[in-house]
């Protein structure tokens, strides 16, 4: 807080001076004319910086916006398949009744047949005859295969309830985690919003060099990027420039290839632009080992040699400042994809120019 009270009261200082060497042009007691348009050049660069700030603030607001329509529409959604189902349910279980009666009145017709069955068989028994057995073992087959019948339309129906209220578990436990995704979202940029409000002046001033910087390496290695030898991965704190190793090395050695020269100069160039950064090289490798028993130890030793290759042909010149410099191994221990094939193992196979500003953006 002491330090963005003593930057405010800098910049309100110059702007004082500004408006004072705006009214005294003629005097020598102020600032010169170029003294004048640098700090004019100060406050419409704060006030740009502010505009876009402001700019970011308004979209993620409105992405905001957007997510919970999406959840209050999902939301609904779920709710009107689950009021659906409940009916559909609900229909069913009138069915279960309805074939209940139903079975019920076929009950009550056989066992008024059956009463008349018996009565037969009754008549029959007194007078001794083949034909009633007959009609009597009939009439118990019959019994047994109505109580089949029904006890399997029951099992077919019990079936079918338990198979809808499965669905309806399923739906509402698919519906929870959509809800708690979308949640875990609404933080997320809820996070970030404040975030972004927490930025000093200073640090939004270093963002938009950062910002700067990308877009002349985007310009300047178009071609590479297009043809996919380089990649460039912009984060808030930090710009990745990831060398692709299919142009940077040959399989198991750490002496740069002539294809990558050129994209270095450029990049040495650049970064000579902004002599204010911090610059990380790091080799990167798959999880493939080192057979060769010449040469290198294991992975760990050929990512860091790669990751000095590249940083020695950038001090080279001896135009950028060695000081602002590093160099880092990590062999195939920070895989940017999971290394289950040879397209993710070529991927894996790197080395990252990591450009970090001079001013770190606290979290």
């Amino acid at each position: 807080m002491k330090k963005i009270i003593k930057k405010a009261t800098i910049l309100l200082c110059c702007f004082i001076l500004f408006f004072l060497i705006k009214n005294n042009a003629d005097a020598d007691l102020f600032y010169s004319a170029s003294q004048y348009n640098k700090l004019n050049n100060e406050k419409i660069a704060v006030e740009l910086e502010l505009n876009e700030m402001f700019k970011k603030k308004v979209n993620l607001e409105n992405e905001l916006q957007q997510l919970k329509e999406q959840y209050e529409n999902d939301r609904f959604n779920l709710t009107k398949n689950i009021e659906n189902l409940n009916r559909e349910i609900g229909n069913l279980n009138k069915l279960i009744e309805k074939i209940k009666k139903e079975k019920a009145e076929e009950r009550s017709r056989l066992g008024n047949r059956i009463k008349e069955l018996l009565s037969t068989i009754d008549l029959l028994k007194r007078k001794s005859s083949n034909r009633e057995k007959d009609l009597l073992n009939r009439n118990k087959e019959l019994q047994l295969s109505y109580e089949k019948e029904l006890d399997d339309l029951k099992e077919i129906l019990d079936e079918e309830r338990r198979k809808h209220i499965k669905e309806i578990n399923d739906l509402r436990k698919d519906y929870e985690s959509k809800i708690s995704k979308l949640m875990d979202r609404i933080k997320n940029l809820n996070r970030e919003l404040s975030h972004l409000k927490r930025l000093t002046e200073s640090q939004k001033r270093e963002l938009n060099r950062m910002a700067q910087q990308t877009n002349e390496l985007e310009n300047q290695l178009q071609d590479e990027i297009k043809k996919g030898q380089i990649r460039l991965k912009k984060f808030h704190d930090r710009l990745i420039i990831n060398i692709d190793d299919k142009i940077s090395f040959n399989s198991g050695s750490a002496k740069l290839k002539k294809e990558i020269l050129p994209a270095l100069r450029k990049i040495s160039e650049i970064l000579l632009k902004y002599p204010e950064n911090n610059i990380v090289i790091e080799g990167h490798t798959d999880n493939v080992p080192i057979r060769s028993k010449i040469g290198f130890r294991d992975n760990w030793h050929l990512s860091t040699e790669r990751a000095l290759s590249v940083l020695n042909y950038l001090l080279k010149t001896k135009k950028l400042n060695p000081r602002r410099f590093s160099a880092a191994g990590y062999g195939e221990y920070h895989p940017i994809v999971p290394n289950n094939s040879r397209k993710n193992r070529a991927l894996n196979r790197r080395v990252d120019i990591v450009v970090l500003p001079r001013l770190k953006v606290k979290k």
